[in-house]
């Protein structure tokens, strides 16, 4: 992948002259691999044709730049600053642990959009359409990248391929390689995309691997503390308590998530490799004790090989996966702390 050297080499093409800053705004930025319409070059070597990268900007103009990204289902809107909704809007505020009156905050949607036909997309080409976004709007150098779970991988990608775009980094639930449980949980996943697909089933498919990906976001215990496993029913088939709560998820999550996103976002993850050698930037690690998808010692062999100056900070949390999500006064001082810190 090119540097940021050779990302100015390509010619980026720019659809209409860029304003001197954002705040609070979306902006679209267009995808070229040259200084021609070429379309976008993944690392499975397909084109995203007309590709546009969203990403979009809130706190004080002028103030360092932090990314901000989580997991498969976030997006831009990480904080709405008028409405104070956004899925890290707990965190991301004005006085929150990533404080909007002093820095601003970089959101951004995944691609490919809704789903190109594309067989594959890396957490490599996220970072280099990042990379891309980065030169669009002139900004030579983030503060700091804090990313969660799918957000974390792609945290690993920019600081392994672009450093020099990255001041520090911060990964939530998220590790240089995917652990071969989590891979053949959401192996089962695509498959059942895949056969609800061939049967017309879509949408259904959707939420019945969305059911199944609850149970690994979540631990035992906190399932123990909501439910009882109370039938629903007076026949065999019929949904308990737990299992409304799940049927219920998937249905507000089908209705979010086209089954050709859920697919390529799924395997991404499982795509993703990184050399931890290769990264020198300093980097707050977060682990989760009860973290099913992404285990401690995944967390632990991160840490101890990545290049620069790195921390491990080891949570307990009932929440496991989702910790990032629902732990908020402990992560709160951490990011607090991670933010305020000098970038090299």
């Amino acid at each position: 992948m090119p540097g940021v050297a050779g990302l100015a080499e390509q010619k980026i093409r720019v659809a209409s002259p860029v304003p001197d800053r954002w705040t609070g705004q979306d902006i679209a930025v267009p995808l070229f691999n040259g200084s021609e319409p070429a379309g976008f070059e993944l690392d499975c070597g397909a084109t995203l044709d007309g590709a546009e990268f969203l990403v979009r900007i809130t706190g004080p103009a002028g103030a360092p730049l932090v990314a901000v990204s989580g997991g498969i289902s976030a997006n831009r809107f990480v904080s709405d600053e008028a409405s104070n909704k956004g899925w890290w809007s707990a965190l991301v505020a004005i006085s929150g642990g990533i404080d909007l009156s002093k820095f601003r905050v970089l959101g951004f949607d995944f691609l490919p959009g809704d789903g190109t036909g594309i067989p594959a997309i890396t957490t490599g080409d996220q970072a280099r359409a990042l990379a891309h976004a980065l030169e669009f709007i002139g900004e030579p150098k983030l503060h700091a990248f804090v990313g969660s779970s799918y957000g974390g991988m792609v945290g690993l990608a920019l600081a392994a391929e672009y450093p020099e775009l990255l001041g520090r980094l911060c990964v939530i639930s998220a590790a240089h390689r995917a652990h071969p449980m989590a891979t053949a949980i959401r192996g089962i996943q695509r498959r059942i995309l895949k056969f609800a697909s061939a049967r017309g089933c879509a949408e259904e498919g959707v939420a019945l691997a969305r059911q199944l990906a609850m149970t690994t976001y979540r631990t035992e215990d906190e399932f123990a503390l909501r439910f009882a496993s109370i039938p629903q029913g007076d026949s065999a088939g019929d949904p308990y308590d737990v299992c409304e709560y799940l049927i219920s998820r998937g249905e507000d999550f089908a209705r979010e998530m086209p089954v050709e996103r859920l697919l390529l976002l799924s395997d991404s993850m499982d795509r993703h490799r990184v050399d931890p050698g290769r990264i020198a930037t300093p980097t707050l690690v977060i682990g989760v004790e009860s973290d099913r998808l992404v285990p401690l010692g995944d967390m632990r062999a991160l840490v101890a090989t990545l290049a620069g100056p790195a921390e491990l900070v080891e949570l307990q949390s009932t929440y496991g996966h989702d910790a990032f999500l629902l732990e908020t006064k402990i992560l709160a001082p951490l990011l607090h702390e991670f933010c305020e810190g000098e970038t090299p």
